[in-house]
């Protein structure tokens, strides 16, 4: 097993708490009654906004003191976890849609309703259908963060070099005979999404008219639906178009800084293109080198209308454990609310959810900013369909353990496409059935 995977499967052992954390006792919460702590993952970029907004949110509340806390991703869930089965999690999160329903279904996270209703949270200027992305069950758990969108960023100045144009809404096709040119002409090689996530097999799915998950949880596709994701690998690393799984040895995958994209100089360990989300557009553009032009379009599927979406960027939830959770309401609605808060956040997170702040935003935001808002306005609404539900508690596992293991297999050619696709199946089904 390589360093990488033992990284993933440490992560692993350690969320399978969350499954029997409902029922668990141990000590309360770190929180006091005017002291919040908030966790989240991102990039600098990120980190250094929210800070300052927390900073604002103290000055305006005299004698609040607030504990920002900030991760990679898979760190930040792999602490949420234990916290969580020993009750002491933080008192606000910002929670991955994904993985949204598990920390529900185990009774960590509290309904935000009442604080709606009494005014505490101001939605007066949020779209009902987007409000809705944070309803399960009737109850508001959380509440958006920002739109998000699926982007597939590139270099434009190697796909000019390969003689390249690149489309919105191409097809996989498409896109496996672009990232086959760009190897020919420049040395520059693809990464087709490797990274620990279900999303973007869940937009493949979507893309030929199937989805992931069933209503009641069940896995929704066959082996003969997935195979087609693992073809991609199973082709490109045979053609040498794709990039090799030993690049990311000691990266963090998925941080933007740190992508084969931005991060690098031997072409032969770089890709043309990340797969990544309109939240993430600011933060590759300032990690990119002098010499790239960053530019965005849409992932590749068989059909773009079904695959595409806007949905939650992440969600702020309030944890059971918080002593004070008009106190977090009170954060929630600051950061959704305030203009001067959104001035410092700008679309860092992905679009606002407050329609009455983008319009205020709009005319004074960075090139980078706009072209992220015209891009979701323009290419991705127009060219989408609703956003599928939060995928059911086995996700984490699919993601981390089995989908990631498999990719990783096929691309060593220890496993064929079509063993690694039937092997995804059984194994997901399994992985279901033990979560139930």
């Amino acid at each position: 097993m390589n360093g990488m995977m033992k990284k993933v499967c440490a992560v692993i052992a350690t969320c399978a708490a969350v499954v029997s954390m409902g029922a668990c006792g141990g000590s309360s919460g770190g929180s006091s009654d005017n002291h919040l702590s908030i966790m989240w993952w991102g990039n600098q970029v990120r980190n250094d906004r929210t800070a300052q907004v927390n900073t604002m949110f103290e000055q305006q509340h005299e004698g609040v003191t607030i504990d920002g806390q900030f991760a990679s991703m898979d760190d930040m869930f792999k602490k949420l976890s234990t916290q969580a089965a020993s009750r002491s999690m933080p008192d606000i999160i910002q929670m991955n849609y994904n993985y949204y329903s598990q920390y529900i279904n185990n009774g960590t996270l509290i309904d935000l309703q009442q604080y709606i209703d009494d005014g505490t949270i101001d939605v007066s200027n949020i779209d009902k259908d987007v409000l809705a992305q944070g309803e399960v069950n009737g109850k508001q758990y959380g509440i958006s963060t920002a739109l998000g969108v699926p982007v597939l960023a590139y270099d434009k100045n190697v796909t000019d070099k390969a003689g390249v144009t690149i489309p919105d809404n191409m097809t996989i096709e498409q896109f496996e005979q672009i990232s086959k040119t760009i190897y020919e002409k420049t040395g520059w090689k693809t990464n087709y999404a490797y990274m620990p996530s279900l999303n973007f097999i869940a937009y493949a799915m979507r893309g030929q008219g199937k989805h992931l998950f069933n209503d009641d949880g069940t896995l929704g596709v066959d082996a003969s639906d997935v195979q087609q994701w693992f073809d991609v690998y199973e082709k490109g690393i045979k053609e040498g178009w794709h990039i090799s799984p030993e690049v990311f040895g000691g990266l963090q995958i998925g941080q933007a800084e740190q992508d084969p994209l931005v991060y690098g100089t031997d072409p032969s360990q770089r890709s043309w293109c990340m797969f990544a989300w309109g939240s993430t557009f600011n933060a590759l553009r300032k990690a990119a080198q002098s010499n790239q032009n960053l530019q965005m379009t849409s992932w590749p599927a068989e059909d773009t209308k079904l695959a595409n979406y806007t949905s939650p960027s992440q969600l702020w939830v309030v944890s059971r454990d918080c002593k004070n959770p008009k106190l977090a309401a009170e954060w929630i609605n600051f950061y959704l609310n305030n203009e001067d808060a959104n001035k410092v956040l700008l679309l860092e997170r992905g679009i606002t959810v407050n329609n009455k702040i983008l319009a205020d935003l709009t005319p004074s935001l960075s090139d980078t900013d706009k072209a992220v808002v015209d891009f979701t306005q323009n290419v991705v609404k127009p060219n989408s369909s609703k956003v599928d539900a939060p995928f059911p508690s086995a996700s984490y596992q699919m993601a981390n353990q089995i989908l990631f293991t498999l990719e990783e297999s096929v691309m060593y050619g220890k496993m064929s496409a079509a063993d690694a696709a039937q092997q995804f199946v059984t194994q997901s089904q399994e992985a279901i059935a033990k979560s139930k």
